[in-house]
């Protein structure tokens, strides 16, 4: 009977949809159909109705929403520098959160023992029983298997993390699935929900220690065939004869030249105590022309390589995340101005070039994002429907 129950659930979350008449018209089900599979949906959790509306067709008909009291996710988002940890209910709605600074050259142990302990430190101070947590999401400054949830390959920004099992050892430790993703790409889906309606296909590009992109479609991470998607920071945009040296250990990449960690190394060149992103947009901030300047120009700079991806890819959003957007105008600003003049016109019609609306809580609203995206998928929900429906022996 609940078989697609889960497929009536996809169609309320993604808007498509708001009551059983609704449900009955996009589906082509029967009205008793469709009354089961809600009613399942509303008894083990997932749906709750709530108010009415004016129906064409006659009587008003109860609205119908997710219960975002159902369950709850936890969510990481790691940075080179810091990390933030999230409770979030099923509407992918913070509860709570807490920041620490870190280092992930520290490597992925100790990292992660935080993590785990913050979470849940989160739980009880909330009131939250840990059996109530449906799912973990995990954004990692790196490229990802999500398959696997382990990082790719090694980069300099992450020492020991290649081929650690991530997601394994989180599954483990707290007995739910964990979804473990490039921290693009989790900010890219967060945005998309933020954004809608009207923000597909939107692409995310964050700006801070590196530079990296996510694109979301239909509500669907765009995915590579290798997990390298997204890796923004590695175009060339100089000779290998002419470009600085990049971490990656080539010469010319868009990162060596425009990202956090490359105008932050500029301004220690001049004698400025600047030892990461963040401290290069605290001086910029503050009126310091050359930080102000250095923004402008890596604004410059990405907008030239975005005028590329926006004819290539065709956003209908780019928003724009990281650090230095906090320099919005100087940075967005540059970002738009090149942008504009380096696309065609009918590429860049209907483009909205915006900054995150959720700012620096885009990367753990994504993760939350992650989880939510496969708990609530269709298959997961009839499998636990099902479950739901086994007699006890």
């Amino acid at each position: 009977m609940g078989e697609r129950a889960g497929q009536l659930l996809e169609l309320i979350r993604r808007g498509r949809a708001r009551t059983r008449g609704d449900l009955i018209e996009l589906t082509g089900l029967s009205r008793s159909t469709v009354a089961a599979r809600v009613d399942d949906l509303v008894d083990a959790g997932y749906l709750r109705e709530s108010g009415k509306e004016a129906s064409a067709r006659g009587r008003p008909s109860h609205v119908l929403g997710l219960d975002g009291s159902h369950g709850v996710v936890l969510a990481a988002d790691l940075n080179v520098t810091h990390a933030t940890v999230a409770l979030c209910d099923l509407a992918g709605r913070p509860l709570a959160e807490a920041v620490h600074e870190l280092r992930l050259t520290d490597g992925p142990e100790p990292v992660l023992a935080w993590v785990e302990q913050r979470w849940r430190h989160l739980l009880h101070a909330a009131g939250v029983e840990t059996g109530r947590v449906l799912g973990l999401g995990v954004g990692v400054p790196g490229p990802v298997d999500v398959a696997t949830g382990r990082v790719v390959h090694h980069t300099p920004a992450l020492p020991g993390w290649r081929d650690h099992p991530l997601r394994d050892h989180l599954e483990r430790r707290f007995g739910v699935v964990c979804v473990v993703d490039n921290d693009a790409n989790a900010m890219a889906l967060g945005e998309y929900h933020a954004e809608q309606p009207g923000s597909s296909p939107l692409l995310f590009v964050k700006v801070a220690t590196g530079i990296g992109a996510g694109m979301v479609v239909d509500g669907h991470v765009l995915r590579g065939a290798d997990g390298a998607e997204g890796d923004l920071g590695h175009v060339r945009i100089a000779s290998p004869e002419d470009g600085p040296l990049c971490v990656c250990g080539a010469r010319g990449c868009l990162a060596a030249s425009a990202s956090g960690r490359a105008l932050a190394r500029a301004l220690r060149e001049q004698g400025e105590d600047v030892p990461d992103s963040r401290s290069v947009v605290e001086l910029a901030l503050t009126g310091h022309a050359e930080a102000t300047r250095l923004v402008r120009e890596a604004g410059l700079v990405i907008g030239d390589v975005l005028a590329t991806a926006v004819s290539l890819l065709n956003p209908r959003v780019l928003a724009l995340g990281g650090d230095l957007v906090l320099v919005q105008d100087h940075f967005v600003g540059a970002v738009r101005e090149r942008l504009y003049q380096r696309t065609q016109p009918h590429a860049a019609r209907g483009l909205r070039v915006v900054a995150s609306s959720l700012g620096d809580r885009a990367g753990v609203v994504g993760a939350a994002r992650l989880a939510l995206e496969e708990v609530l998928s269709a298959e997961a929900v009839d499998r636990a429907l099902a479950g739901r429906r086994q007699p006890v022996p």
